[in-house]
């Protein structure tokens, strides 16, 4: 089969496609023949050994897919041959066949679109479960979400709209914030000193309720601020490069909390949660809720570019890639 191959931490650009053997499911995986996969952050970041999971050349990049299933493994149930299915896999997914563990593996519903489902499954997840789980988001608050117009952000900005809440994007361009509008954000502010200002004269003059915040850096020590009482922040990443402190006594002065959300945990220890999640997103895909920007490519040699683009904050919405 043909597979995007990293034989070293080089970058993007150092992933060539070559052919290599097809895996075999083991016990409790299925093999799925490879019709989309997504291209995200984290797959630049295993390019450069920067992954918190590591990862051994040669390996091909990618963790989420859609397909179908053309082999059961030993002690699989619930699912057949033929079936069309969405998964989450740690590596390999920008191949033409890929095994994936059955508790990552999630039935395609009818009408919902297979390039959406590839490109969005492990952002929308993580937004879905981040603001659900964590965030115990109800209808009427307020969200403010970093990084808005990439993956996670928009994503969340369209999840955290779907569950009743007043969503306020932040971005670093013009252009990013007409995308955060175009996903139905009700405001669209970019960075800067003034931020918290410009958040509360944008949510009535009060903060806000949940910070969505895949970004760190400089965004989060402004954002921090912006919790109202009883606020929760919720680390998601770093794609701003820093990681940031927060210092204990204004979380203990207004009651707020800081949360980390990381997908892993979900996939290792909470599969029940995990397929709730994705029932959620693959059904909000189909009704037209949950409709990210995606820029889709034909064949694995277009995925190094694509995830150079990313890499460089140039990719507003998520990238697709379509094998068949």
């Amino acid at each position: 089969m043909r597979a995007l191959i990293c034989t070293e931490y080089d970058g993007p650009l150092s992933l060539s496609v070559m052919e290599v053997e097809a895996p075999t499911p083991e016990t409790g995986e299925v093999l799925i023949q490879v019709t989309a996969a997504g291209i995200c952050f984290a797959d630049v970041l295993m390019s450069r050994n920067k992954h918190q999971n590591k990862h051994e050349p040669p390996f091909s990049t990618g963790m989420e897919v859609v397909g179908i299933i053309s082999a059961l493994g030993p002690g699989v149930e619930g699912f057949r041959i033929g079936d069309k299915v969405a998964a989450l896999v740690y590596d390999g997914g920008h191949a033409e066949y890929v095994c994936a563990k059955v508790n990552e593996v999630f039935l395609l519903p009818d009408g919902c679109d297979p390039l959406a489902a590839a490109a969005l499954l492990s952002v929308a997840l993580t937004s879905e479960i981040a603001l659900t789980e964590k965030g115990q988001i109800k209808p009427g608050e307020t969200v403010l979400i970093g990084g808005a117009a990439g993956g996670v952000g928009l994503s969340g900005v369209q999840l955290a709209k779907f569950h009743g809440a007043k969503v306020i994007a932040a971005v670093s361009d013009a252009e990013k914030a007409q995308a955060c509008l175009a996903a139905g954000a009700d405001t669209a502010l970019l960075y800067g000193d003034d931020l918290r200002d410009r958040v509360k004269a944008a949510n009535d003059g009060r903060d806000v309720d949940i910070v969505l915040d895949p970004v760190g850096g400089d965004f989060a020590d402004i954002a921090a601020n912006c919790l109202d009482w009883d606020g929760r922040y919720l680390v998601i990443g770093f794609a701003g490069g820093g990681i940031p402190k927060f210092a204990a006594n204004r979380l203990l002065v207004k009651n707020r909390a800081v949360l980390g959300v990381v997908l892993g945990y979900y996939r290792w220890q909470k599969p029940a949660r995990l397929a709730l999640a994705a029932k959620v997103v693959l059904g909000a895909i189909r009704d037209g809720a949950l409709k990210v920007p995606t820029e889709p490519l034909d064949g694995l040699e277009t995925v190094p570019d694509a995830m150079l683009k990313i890499e460089n904050r140039q990719m507003i919405g998520k990238a697709v890639v379509r094998l068949a």
